[in-house]
């Protein structure tokens, strides 16, 4: 059973330290991130796709996917244009 919340709970989530909890988890992510395997990152965005596609059935649609790809087209033109001009 879920317990409701009262006007403490809310007011004790609001005051906490947002500046510490960032803290704490830009921490733990740079620390598991130094840790992941290919297999680890890629498992764990299986897991972000299967969520987003829980909360949004439909995403991404046809639109949202065309800006997807205009967007890969765009990076891969300026890396090949870096690469071209020889600097790297």
């Amino acid at each position: 059973m879920i317990t409701p919340m009262n006007r403490e709970d809310i007011r004790a989530f609001a005051r906490r330290d947002w500046a510490a909890i960032a803290d704490a988890k830009a921490t733990f992510w740079a620390g598991r991130k130094r840790s992941m395997t290919a297999s680890d990152v890629l498992a764990i965005a299986e897991m972000l796709r299967q969520h987003a596609l829980q909360v949004k059935p439909g995403w991404p649609n046809a639109a949202e996917r065309a800006a997807d790809l205009a967007v890969h087209v765009k990076i891969s033109e300026a890396l090949r244009a870096v690469y071209r001009d020889g600097s790297r």
